[in-house]
């Protein structure tokens, strides 16, 4: 697989990996403010944008994270 394309003018906070050690969420911010974070699910090379909220821990209750990574 080649290397995934990161969101521009963010940065990079959390990476969120599954059981097998496989990367399959980030969640970003801005770089000039972290007003809100961003979470990208990792697809085939690109990050796709699944949505924003206040806080990472926000973000992950929101969309379930946890059932898509098997924790």
């Amino acid at each position: 697989m080649s290397e995934p394309k990161y969101p521009k003018g963010e940065r990079v906070w959390v990476g969120i990996y599954n059981r097998d050690h496989e990367l399959m969420f980030i969640i970003t911010s801005k770089e000039s403010s972290r007003d809100y974070y961003f979470l990208y699910e990792l697809v085939d090379g690109p990050f796709k944008k699944l949505g924003r909220a206040r806080s990472p821990k926000e973000l992950e209750e929101k969309f379930e994270v946890d059932k898509w990574v098997g924790r």
